[in-house]
């Protein structure tokens, strides 16, 4: 037997459960493997903006498609014009460090939550293999070995497929989280180097 027929018989023990299971680990690992690039090309960004900040006193990150880190999308995001005191820049960089947090999670609080549904999936699917072999047993007796052993091996199936796709996808969830927690750490690391600096600095660079 080839081991695509042997998924297929897995996934036909398992019955229409496996096959949702197995939809939403796909979906979780996709926006992982998309999370993942964002996140790793916006920390090389914010990685070298934030060295940048360090040795050049003067640097402005200025707006570039092709280089967009969060720091630079954040001096661009805040307006200039009303900003003219030190505490007026702080007051605008902690509203846009709360704003971009989101955008740095991405589709992180989605990951999560179908991490946490595939046990409860699977879990799902061993209650209906056991209400089956129950219909059985009401309807035949233990006589009928085989109809029994579907309906266990669909309960089995259903809540191994649940946890062992749910450990790839949480763990690889806790990784990026982590990355993305060391991105906002560069990130306000800059911002604090910017609050120290000259304001009229950016102001005349950013100003619209």
């Amino acid at each position: 037997m080839s081991m695509i027929n042997q998924f297929f018989s897995i996934m036909d023990k398992g019955g229409p459960i496996m096959w949702v299971i197995l939809l939403a680990a796909a979906i979780a690992m996709i926006m992982l493997a998309w999370q993942s690039i964002q996140v790793l090309v916006q920390m090389r960004f914010a990685q070298q903006d934030y060295i940048k900040f360090q040795t050049e006193p003067r640097y402005v990150p200025m707006n570039n498609l092709k280089h967009s880190s969060p720091a630079q999308r954040i001096l661009t995001a805040m307006n200039w014009r009303e900003i003219n005191s030190q505490d007026d820049i702080v007051r605008e960089i902690n509203i846009h460090m709360a704003g971009i947090v989101p955008r740095l999670e991405g589709v992180l609080p989605t990951v999560a939550t179908l991490g946490s549904l595939l046990p409860m999936l699977g879990l799902l699917g061993t209650v209906t293999g056991m209400i089956n072999v129950f219909e059985v047993i009401a309807l035949h007796g233990t006589g009928n070995p085989e109809e029994m052993a579907h309906g266990i091996s669909q309960a089995l199936f259903t809540t191994a497929g649940g946890l062992i796709f749910a450990i790839p996808v949480i763990f690889f969830h806790h990784l990026l989280a982590r990355k993305v927690n060391k991105l906002m750490m560069v990130t306000t690391q800059a911002m604090q180097i910017i609050m120290h600096r000259d304001l009229n600095i950016y102001k005349n660079a950013l100003a619209p």
